[in-house]
């Protein structure tokens, strides 16, 4: 088997690790700006240039800065309180974490499935009861502030699963 090949798919691992962690509401963008990388100094620049590299870094640095300011904006617009974003967080990550061991009765499918369902139930739940509890929101606007919440993250989740998918795109 080609070398090549083997830190192609290699890379590949990194950059879906850096999809997964983009899901959990992590900073992925970054894991998979890593496998280019590793995988720019195992082929000596060969295929993917410093330049392309710095270029990457910088699209990675503005791609969290949207998919933040694209939250921040529609959390505002949904009528959700600034509390509310760290309760997405924190909410989407519990989520994941119940949904990933719940789902793991069904196997790997089952708990990567389920870890993304949690996510976006617990961020919904976590900013539903903070407004509803918190700031004393009636059902119908704790409801749509969590709505919004989750609309941009999952805007922004597409926005940094799109940069990662490009990553590929440049290692294949």
């Amino acid at each position: 088997m080609d070398w090549v090949f083997v830190l192609k798919l290699s890379v590949t691992l990194l950059v879906v690790l850096g999809a997964i962690a983009v899901v959990l509401g992590l900073p992925g963008t970054f894991l998979g700006w890593l496998g280019l990388v590793i995988f720019s100094f195992a082929t000596r620049f060969a295929e993917i240039s410093g330049w392309t590299l710095l270029g990457t870094f910088v699209g990675c640095l503005l791609v969290e800065l949207a998919d933040n300011l694209l939250s921040g904006v529609l959390v505002k617009k949904f009528g959700a309180s600034r509390g509310s974003m760290l309760m997405a967080w924190v909410g989407g990550l519990g989520g994941a974490m119940v949904g990933g061991f719940v789902g793991s009765i069904g196997g790997f499918w089952g708990s990567a499935l389920l870890s993304v369902v949690g996510a976006f139930a617990g961020s919904y739940a976590a900013v539903y009861l903070w407004e509803r509890n918190r700031h004393k929101r009636s059902h119908s606007d704790a409801a749509r502030a969590a709505f919004g919440t989750v609309l941009g993250r999952l805007l922004g989740m597409g926005l940094k699963l799109g940069w990662i998918g490009w990553f590929l795109s440049l290692v294949w």
